[in-house]
């Protein structure tokens, strides 16, 4: 499985060739996006979502990274995937991570 990490110092490491219809891990450090942490009874009331997109199909995955690794499988047909992340919280906080708005890319080899 090949893991995508998106490091706290906003660098990016790739362990691994993606291939199509195999999995592929990304793992986020929250302290990219450090703004919207409330809590509410004690409890954390925040999160950040990750979404992924394959291309040319257009295919979107998405989930949480804050706490853990996703996984999602490569679709057969993709050439290229993208990334943006999301981090809200439960006073209407929303922070961006998206390389400004032109989204993480990398490239898929056929499986």
């Amino acid at each position: 499985m090949t893991t995508l990490q998106f490091r706290a110092e906003w660098s990016q490491q790739q362990s691994g060739t993606i291939r199509a219809g195999e999995q592929l891990q990304i793992e986020y450090a929250a302290d990219r996006l450090p703004t919207c942490r409330a809590s509410y009874r004690g409890q954390d009331a925040w999160n950040i979502a990750a979404y992924v997109r394959f291309l040319p199909g257009g295919e979107v995955q998405s989930g949480a990274v804050a706490k853990q690794p996703l996984v999602v499988k490569v679709p057969a047909g993709a050439t290229e995937v993208e990334l943006w992340f999301n981090n809200t919280d439960n006073t209407g906080c929303v922070a961006w991570d998206s390389r400004y708005g032109q989204n993480y890319r990398f490239d898929v080899s056929p499986a």
